[in-house]
């Protein structure tokens, strides 16, 4: 089932690009994937399975099957649903490497997608691209559509790309030329679209700490969210793009231990992700945690902050349900028990409860 819900995400690739790399990554046999039907013997799924007949990209998977001899196999055992798959690790790897590379899939938006959903298209050609901008941009009224179609489907390496073409086509900027073009909720959509993750992310955190009063959700949001090496490219294009250090802003704009939170997730110290399980210490930080929250009158925060920002999320995940052996309120409960306003906030962010 697995490999038949692979090989349909397959169907808009380019046949000979998914032969070439399967046929480059894959050496030992892979043999699978069979069915026993009340009229005969065993026959290959290309012939049995009514997504390989019925599919535009039949051709393709035929041509799949073939190149690892697929055509007789024998029945393996029985199944209660007569589909069977025994596979290499290789040949599952190749073929998963070349589609997620490739493709965004979908499932009727009912998961959020755990992939880019903005990927490099084939035959890019930056200058063509830069050159249809110019002439979007040059219409009267300006040609907003070719704008989005353009943008909205170049991955951010290829957007790169084209500002560099249109600005060698053009001899003016992109950006000040869709600054120029465009307005409101759209000016703000495409230029977001040509910064880097960092570089919009630094954008937003300056937004939120401009002129008076502070965005702390917008703060909440980037600084409880990003990894260590999130956060350090962040600072770094802070300090690039406004020639300040993202702390002394957050330390000028902040307050209290809402302050202290965010200052300490913004030192980069958090313990990284590893495949080492320290049971002592999950144990000693859930014990930690209760003991600074529930079990006293008031709360230590400082030893919340001290432990939801130095550990790892894997850790943090232990960590809270180890606590409920601890405390008669799970750690959601106690966050809301004992912290208020944007101390909540910030703690159900890092806790991944939001």
């Amino acid at each position: 089932k697995q490999l038949i819900n692979t090989l349909t995400q397959l169907e808009s690739l380019s046949n000979a690009a998914v032969m070439q790399h399967a046929a480059h990554s894959c050496s030992s046999e892979c043999i699978f994937l069979s069915a026993d039907t009340p009229s005969g013997p065993a026959r290959s799924i290309t012939q049995t399975h009514p997504r390989f007949q019925s599919s535009p990209s039949a051709g393709l998977w035929k041509g799949l099957f073939s190149l690892f001899s697929l055509e007789d196999v024998q029945d393996l055992e029985s199944s209660p649903v007569n589909l069977l798959t025994t596979i290499t690790s290789e040949f599952i790897m190749a073929l998963v490497s070349e589609f997620l590379g490739q493709l965004t899939l979908s499932y009727g938006g009912e998961q959020e997608p755990k992939f880019p959903t903005v990927v490099p298209i084939h035959d890019f050609d930056p200058a063509q691209d830069a050159a249809r901008i110019e002439t979007a941009i040059k219409t009267k009224g300006v040609d907003e559509q070719t704008i989005i179609d353009i943008l909205t489907r170049r991955s951010a390496e290829q957007r790169r790309e084209i500002t560099f073409e249109y600005e060698r086509i053009a001899k003016k900027d992109l950006i000040s030329a869709l600054k120029g073009a465009l307005s409101g909720s759209l000016e703000a959509l495409m230029l977001g679209l040509m910064k880097s993750t960092a570089q919009y992310d630094a954008s937003e955190l300056k937004a939120s700490m401009k002129g008076l009063g502070t965005d702390e959700e917008t703060l909440i949001e980037l600084v409880c969210s990003r990894s260590n090496e999130e956060l350090a490219d962040i600072k770094k294009a802070y300090r690039e793009m406004f020639k300040k250090e993202l702390e002394k802003d957050i330390a000028g704009d902040t307050s209290g231990d809402f302050a202290k939170l965010l200052l300490a997730l913004v030192q980069t110290k958090r313990d990284e992700p590893n495949n080492v399980v320290d049971y002592q210490k999950i144990d000693d930080d859930a014990k930690s945690l209760y003991e600074a929250g529930v079990k006293r009158k008031g709360t230590d925060v400082a030893t919340w902050i001290s432990i939801m920002s130095q550990r790892s999320i894997p850790h943090l995940q232990k960590v809270f349900e180890r606590y409920k052996s601890y405390s008669p309120y799970d750690m959601k409960e106690s966050i809301r028990k004992e912290v208020k306003g944007d101390m909540e906030k910030s703690f159900l962010t890092l806790g991944t409860f939001h």
